[in-house]
């Protein structure tokens, strides 16, 4: 009698249901407050640690140091205009009950199809009846203005956001935090963090990155230009600044 084969592929164990939400995280904040660069860094640490995360653009304005450049299967509508971006982003939140996977979003500075969503919709407590957690960080400066993106909170309340103030945008010279004070004490600013009971206060501090032009403009990973990886048209890395880096990669 002769023996029944068995397809290998159904004797491959089941991929195991996740049993936390997916994370739909994205960046508020002013332009220039360096959103796309913490997002940039924030998707290559999840993805050189084994994870699995979407990165999704919609900011047609940061053209030179886009997050697309860094991360080419990065999803993006095929418009900057407002109407149709937002029509695509309602079809890719929609399309995360299915996939099941976390996802980066870039919205950009300025006023996003993101924002027309938050104004037009009940946005979080729709998400998360779709079994969706939103996780947004307000990236501030040190210029007062960069609070008003706070006033959003009105409409817009995540259960899970914080605050991150770039150290990159202190002045030359500048090394201590206390430049942080005046926009840490304004009203928009401590209206959002008073419910926050972790240590910090629901607010994180950017280290600056030395040399974060000379990483953008080559368009490369964290990881190539520690490793010293070579872009035409560009002069090679300096060693100060790749080993400066270096602690950013553990």
């Amino acid at each position: 009698m002769s023996a029944t084969k068995t397809d290998p592929a159904q004797t491959q164990p089941a991929k195991s249901a996740r049993t936390t939400p997916p994370v739909l995280l994205t960046a508020v904040g002013r332009q220039r407050t360096g959103k796309t660069v913490f997002l940039n860094a924030l998707t290559e640490t999840i993805m050189r640690q084994g994870g699995d995360v979407e990165v999704w653009n919609t900011d047609h304005l940061n053209v030179s140091h886009s997050i697309s450049h860094f991360h080419p299967n990065a999803k993006k509508p095929a418009t900057g205009n407002l109407k149709e971006q937002k029509s695509w982003l309602e079809q890719q939140i929609e399309g995360m009950v299915t996939r099941q996977k976390d996802v980066i979003l870039d919205i950009g500075g300025g006023w996003t199809a993101f924002h027309e969503i938050i104004n037009s919709t009940p946005l979080v407590p729709q998400l998360t009846k779709l079994g969706i957690k939103v996780v947004v960080v307000y990236m501030l400066g040190t210029e007062l203005a960069d609070a008003d993106y706070l006033q959003e909170k009105r409409r817009f309340l995540p259960g899970h956001s914080i605050i991150v103030m770039n150290r990159g945008l202190l002045p030359l010279g500048y090394t201590n935090n206390s430049h942080f004070d005046k926009i840490r004490q304004t009203q928009a600013v401590m209206n959002a963090t008073v419910d926050k009971s972790d240590e910090n206060g629901g607010i994180y501090f950017l280290p600056e990155l030395d040399g974060m032009d000379e990483i953008t403009d080559r368009r490369l990973s964290y990881a190539d230009f520690i490793d010293d990886k070579n872009i035409a048209g560009h002069l090679p890395s300096g060693l100060f600044d790749r080993m400066a880096l270096m602690p950013r990669r553990r």
